[in-house]
């Protein structure tokens, strides 16, 4: 009966020394996404209010939150909704359209539109296709799919996260790996939204806080096991 409870003990040691170190780890990418957000958030205030760059020929990479002016060709036959965008509590899409510049894909984000009825297409016509547009780069990471994007033929197309592998191929052209946001009301501009309006660090630091306690926890619980095991 002893060396059964002692095994028992030995395997809940081994299990909260697991859970100690995922929460470390966890705290860890707390920490990591709140410098992330805060990098984000000093950049985008700083480069926000600059004049924009009037651009004859795009540059193969520029650091997010550059506002430039650029001059193509839009093209509303083949535009995307990215799906999950929340504006003033309502679920809705961003707009994101392909620009033809110089036989190569610039992506424009014109804003969001209400999505909550599914059944039927927002309306993103488009008013002008060769146009000026105005606004800041952001290069998009590729997020979790929700469901499998291949099957998803029909325009406008619906997407999950901006993958430019897959874009491209959809649009059989060359595409730009960053997006043009657009920062201000312009002829063919939807709803804009303020990305980062506020620093979310401290939210991250909140919860990276969290973690650490629960891995303090686990420590002393470790220390308990420990100590009843050698008292017997």
């Amino acid at each position: 009966m002893t060396n059964r409870k002692t095994i028992m003990r030995f395997a809940g040691i081994i299990s909260l020394a697991f859970l100690v170190i995922l929460c470390l780890y966890l705290a860890k990418w707390q920490i990591e996404r709140g410098n992330e957000k805060d990098l984000l958030y000093n950049s985008y205030q700083k480069n926000i209010t600059l004049q924009p760059q009037v651009i004859d020929e795009l540059s193969e990479y520029y650091n997010n939150f550059t506002k430039i002016k650029v001059t193509g060709k839009l093209l509303p036959e083949n535009q995307f909704l990215l799906d999950n965008k929340v504006y003033k509590r309502k679920a809705g899409y961003d707009v994101i359209t392909p620009m033809l510049v110089n036989d190569k894909i610039l992506l424009v984000n014109r804003g969001w539109v209400d999505g909550n009825n599914r059944l039927t297409m927002p309306d993103i016509d488009i008013a002008t296709i060769d146009t000026e547009v105005e606004g800041y780069t952001y290069e998009y990471k590729e997020g979790f799919m929700l469901k499998d994007e291949s099957k998803n033929t029909g325009w406008p197309r619906l997407i999950q996260s901006v993958n430019i592998k897959e874009i491209s191929e959809a649009l059989d052209k060359e595409v730009f790996s960053y997006s043009i946001i657009m920062s201000t009301t312009q002829i063919n501009s939807l709803q804009l939204r303020e990305t980062y309006q506020k620093n979310d660090k401290l939210k991250h630091y909140m919860y990276a806080g969290q973690w650490f306690i629960f891995s303090i926890i686990g420590f002393i619980l470790i220390i308990v096991l420990l100590k009843r095991t050698t008292d017997e």
